[in-house]
């Protein structure tokens, strides 16, 4: 696996960068877009993923449509793809070996071989636990079966996973270090044309982190991730100035967002297929909605 570091894995500026947020099973209305995408032919040359976003995004490297819907309605309640049981037992809530294993290599194969050569690339943003700081990784820069590695680190929430230890560090969720998404400013690369597909809808706003959830971080991850704690606390004083700064930007024509319209019911865990369903089909109606305004907001100049 070769080296990477927080600012130089992105090189030369970028006209377009699809830009996809976290949000675990909440990343089915992500697919939807995606799969609408995919339906239309529309590849974006860079991609960029963070936690959920990160899966999302490896789908949308392979051009398989339909994979990730599969995937989350076919094993949602299967103890094998998450669950208290494998949390209790392996440390994690979803099971990543499984995910990224037998599922991937043969019972839903990943098309390694179309995703290795492609010529899009995506990016995934995971977090240093020790420095509390974004690391993007390029899918050019390992093999895919390393980069699932990548997107294991990604989407490793404290207390739902355990921390990914890759290489000279130990990494945990990339929503961590990088809340909500990056702003335009907040990229390694300057880009004209930044387009978001988030998992809330406009109005949602983050709550404070309770004084007891803030005493569970400490007791846990204090001592070997403190600037982790310290993350996780600021998130949502940081997600929602960042959801208003993208609110104004989108206003003034200067990015692209997709969402959902109402207020999304389905959890990070999320077992009900119907719902994931549901979400995916939101997705979905609104990637071909949007697909002519988008394209010409891509052309203009």
């Amino acid at each position: 696996m070769k080296a990477w570091n927080t600012e130089s894995e992105i090189h030369g500026a970028q006209e377009s960068l699809l830009i996809m947020e976290g949000g675990a099973m909440r990343g089915l209305f992500t697919a939807g877009v995606l799969d609408a995408f995919m339906e239309e032919g529309l590849y974006f040359p860079c991609s960029m993923g963070i936690s959920a976003g990160s899966m999302q995004g490896l789908c949308y490297l392979a051009h398989q449509r339909g994979r990730s819907l599969r995937m989350n309605t076919r094993f949602a309640k299967d103890p094998r793809y998450m669950g208290l049981r494998h949390l209790v037992k392996r440390g994690s809530y979803f099971n990543f070996h499984f995910i990224f294993g037998e599922l991937s290599e043969s019972i839903d194969p990943y098309d390694f071989v179309t995703a290795e050569q492609s010529k899009e690339t995506l990016y995934i943003i995971m977090t240093d636990a020790f420095t509390g700081q974004p690391v993007y990784v390029s899918s050019r820069s390992c093999t895919m079966r390393e980069f699932f590695k990548i997107s294991e680190a990604s989407c490793s929430i404290p207390l739902f996973s355990k921390p990914v230890p890759l290489k000279d560090s130990i990494y945990v969720d990339g929503g961590i270090g990088m809340p909500f998404v990056p702003l335009p400013e907040e990229l390694p690369t300057c880009c004209q044309k930044p387009v978001y597909i988030l998992t809330r809808d406009r109005d949602y706003r983050k709550k404070p982190v309770p004084a007891g959830f803030h005493a569970l971080l400490s007791l846990l991850y204090g001592k070997d991730y403190p600037r982790v704690v310290e993350k996780m606390c600021a998130i949502p004083a940081i997600y929602n100035e960042k959801v208003e700064k993208l609110l104004s930007l989108e206003k003034e024509g200067r990015v692209f967002v997709i969402r959902p319209k109402k207020p999304v019911v389905v959890s990070r865990t999320e077992k009900n297929v119907e719902k994931l369903r549901s979400l995916h089909r939101e997705g979905y109606e609104a990637g071909l909605a949007c697909h002519e305004d988008l394209m010409r907001w891509l052309h203009e100049t």
